[in-house]
């Protein structure tokens, strides 16, 4: 319990708060500041102490049900992606505007489809992470995660096309990055026997990496 005492001041202050908030108001704002920082810490088992309660507390609390999914995400485990799926779902239905609560929604979807072989799972994660991109058109995670979906993913949901579309992309806002992706796609295109897809990721990487 050394860690949640650490950040325990720092509720004491957030409970300031309560003069415009009002005090469970306060209280859960405070609990969720300290969850939060324990999960950037990679403190998950407190995390998920307090996040837990004050997710069952606060239904309507949106960063509550975000925070409890990542942190059990992160934390792992045979039921981890499933019980990630729940919340982050919960947390988008309850903020569908938030463009990252969404990415990280389909990534799960999409890590589910994996597994398990559910076409309806990669359909969904495939729309839901490109709706998350249009969302916000700057978010590199989010490309990179639907880039490696359409080169790994086998048809009618593959297209190699669009990976390396994404690929360009990644690479206008960051070159660097861009070379590793090329370089990724290539193994992979390579791998799945398309030849052609190789040379054009490979070329595409040259050219950035020697311009």
């Amino acid at each position: 319990m050394r860690h949640v005492k650490k950040w325990m001041p720092r509720a004491g202050l957030c409970l300031l708060a309560g003069i415009t908030l009002g005090p469970r108001a306060a209280l859960a704002a405070a609990s969720l500041a300290d969850a939060v920082a324990l999960y950037k810490g990679r403190h998950y088992p407190e995390a998920e102490a307090i996040l837990q309660p004050l997710a069952a507390a606060e239904p309507a609390n949106a960063g509550a049900a975000y925070f409890l999914g990542m942190t059990l995400l992160r934390a792992g485990g045979p039921t981890a992606l499933d019980s990630a799926r729940v919340w982050l779902g919960k947390a988008v239905r309850l903020r569908p505007d938030d463009a990252g609560y969404l990415a990280q929604y389909a990534g799960v979807c999409l890590l589910l489809a994996d597994r398990d072989s559910s076409f309806s799972l990669a359909l969904e994660g495939r729309d839901d992470m490109s709706q998350a991109i249009t969302r916000n058109p700057g978010d590199i995670e989010a490309k990179e995660g639907l880039m490696r979906f359409y080169a790994k993913a086998p048809w009618p949901l593959g297209d190699p096309g669009k990976a390396l579309a994404l690929a360009a992309d990644i690479a206008a806002r960051d070159p660097k990055r861009g070379v590793q992706e090329y370089e990724a796609l290539a193994a992979t295109f390579t791998r799945a026997g398309r030849t052609q897809d190789a040379a054009a990721a490979s070329r595409a990487e040259q050219s950035l990496a020697h311009p």
